[in-house]
């Protein structure tokens, strides 16, 4: 009668440690992190409120959204890297490469970058971490909560990187959507620039 008993209990202790470790999600890597993050930035996820808001999860402690912002404009969405600098223990470092075309202001005014410089590099610092800030429901108020252990990035990111198609879209959008006759203006200016380098 024991030994059945002894079987079925060292049974379960096995099947427990493997569901356990099957169980185990590795988190993603530095890279992937910064990867997945440009390809959401670069489309203008972070352009909306309630986007900003979902863009904290690759944060530690996410920034408030700037009352005015500004946003850089890159060429094409295959025409970025992601490289690895390095990782030290629960920290990173990644850099994206991309060249960097000019920004458009808040009043939809676009300036060119200086054209001495072919390329710029957006470095990013991340930690392996069970923590992690985030913004309450009304965006402003903020609490730490912990999880799965996750890369997330050290520095706030207070530029909005997107490529020159999510640039035209989003001007465009701009324009149909304001009253105001000076931004209409700008809005026509900037597009004509933009789609000189589409």
């Amino acid at each position: 009668m024991k030994r059945p008993l002894i079987l079925s209990l060292f049974l379960m202790v096995v099947a427990s440690r493997a569901c356990g470790q099957s169980g185990t999600i590795e988190p993603k890597s530095p890279k992937e992190v910064v990867e997945e993050f440009w390809k959401l930035e670069t489309e203008g996820g972070r352009l909306t409120p309630k986007g900003w808001y979902n863009a904290g999860i690759f944060f530690v402690r996410p920034s408030a959204r700037p009352q005015k912002k500004t946003i850089a404009v890159i060429s094409g969405r295959n025409k970025y890297s992601v490289d690895q600098r390095w990782i030290k223990g629960n920290q990173a470092e990644i850099a994206n490469g991309c060249a960097d075309l000019g920004r458009i202001d808040a009043i939809l005014r676009y300036t060119a970058s200086d054209s001495r410089y072919d390329k710029s590099a957006v470095i990013y610092r991340l930690v392996l971490t069970d923590r992690q800030w985030e913004f309450g429901l009304d965006g402003i108020t903020e609490k730490e909560e912990s999880g799965p252990r996750a890369w997330r990035i050290e520095n706030p990111e207070p530029l909005l990187w997107i490529t020159v198609d999510t640039a035209i879209r989003c001007v465009k959008e701009a324009r149909e959507k304001t009253t105001d006759p000076t931004i209409k203006k700008n809005a026509g200016q900037t597009l004509a620039k933009l789609m000189q380098l589409h």
